[in-house]
């Protein structure tokens, strides 16, 4: 992984910030053995095929037997099938590269010692057969691992397999750091964006209703029409008023100071 030489740094750093040079010294020998290539996968994949090419078995053995104590182990049971189909897949490719390269002792030194463990999986008996065959690349049960695109596809999805595991095991609390880190400053700048937005609708609110309060005190202060008009009204009514009561008096006053005794001369008129 990209941040495990960076953590390698810092740890080297505190180190010899501390005076252990002892305990340095001690990390860059174990770090020169380093099987896991510092878990990166291009790395990881170059010493696989290394060790193919050089026909080395016991090293490939020993470099599988170490990624299943360290790394395989680490998964969840469903993973166990997949990951056996990919050593299977290994050492298929470890025979197909000796058979090409003429190493046909190299092939009957691999299925005498993996005799124990290979021959009782359905998969792998044909295989025994495999140095009495001629010509195995024209061989219908071998000749798929002999092309260039299984060699190829196997390659590719052993480093995708591998990239994804790396990813997906537990890191150390050292190993997350620069992670959060990044994680951190995210959250700041996207707290100081909302900051800043929530500074600008309160400006812009408080600018709209500085505008509706002036606009209000504006109409407030000037003469309104409408009410003009409506306060005319009363005016003229009781005008009218006034001036009715005062004739409603002086007839009154005609015809004898009453109304009611007004009322009843109208009557005897009427009947007379």
């Amino acid at each position: 992984m990209a941040h495990t030489q960076a953590v390698e740094e810092l740890v080297r750093e505190f180190l010899m910030f501390r005076g252990l040079s002892t305990t340095a010294r001690s990390l860059e020998t174990e770090l020169r053995m380093d099987r896991d290539r510092g878990l990166r996968v291009d790395r990881l994949l170059e010493q696989l095929n290394a060790t193919v090419a050089a026909h080395d078995l016991a090293g490939l053995r020993d470099l599988w037997s170490h990624l299943d104590s360290y790394i395989f182990n680490k998964l969840e049971n469903h993973f166990a099938p997949v990951i056996k189909k990919f050593e299977n897949g290994l050492l298929k490719y470890y025979l197909v590269t000796a058979v090409n390269a003429g190493k046909m002792e190299k092939v009957s030194e691999f299925l005498t010692k993996m005799a124990p463990e290979l021959q009782l999986q359905s998969e792998w008996r044909d295989w025994f057969m495999l140095p009495y065959v001629c010509k195995p690349d024209e061989n219908p049960i071998y000749s798929v691992y002999f092309t260039r695109q299984w060699q190829d596809t196997y390659l590719v999805s052993l480093h995708n397999f591998l990239a994804t595991i790396f990813q997906c095991i537990p890191q150390p609390t050292l190993s997350s750091y620069e992670t959060e880190a990044v994680l951190v400053k995210k959250l700041q700048e996207e707290n100081f964006k909302l900051k800043e937005r929530i500074v600008t609708l309160e400006s812009s609110n408080n600018q709209g209703h500085q505008s509706r309060l002036t606009q209000h005190t504006e109409k407030s202060n000037a003469p309104t029409p409408l009410i003009d008009d409506f306060y005319i009204i009363p005016t003229e009514n009781t005008e009218g008023a006034i001036r009715e009561a005062k004739g409603l008096r002086g007839l009154i006053r005609q015809m004898g100071g009453s109304p009611v005794l007004g009322k009843k001369q109208m009557r005897s008129l009427s009947q007379n």
